[in-house]
């Protein structure tokens, strides 16, 4: 899997998947919990299918070849 999450949108989507969470924890909320750690996955492994299938990469030209 090749980067094409780069570290503005990493951090984005960590802090994203955390706001859920705890909205999610909030109101009681297991779905939307649950879907908080989606952003996070995809911020921490710095890879989404979405970006991927849309051929969009926010990765700098010289971090793509650093798998």
């Amino acid at each position: 899997m090749e980067c094409n999450v780069g570290l503005v949108e990493q951090k984005a989507r960590v802090l994203a998947g955390l706001a859920l969470i705890g909205i999610g924890a909030y109101y009681n909320s297991k779905p939307l919990a649950a879907a908080g750690l989606v952003p996070i996955l995809t911020g921490m492994l710095r890879w989404c299918p979405i970006n991927a299938a849309l051929g969009y990469s926010s990765c700098a030209e010289t971090a793509r070849g650093n798998k």
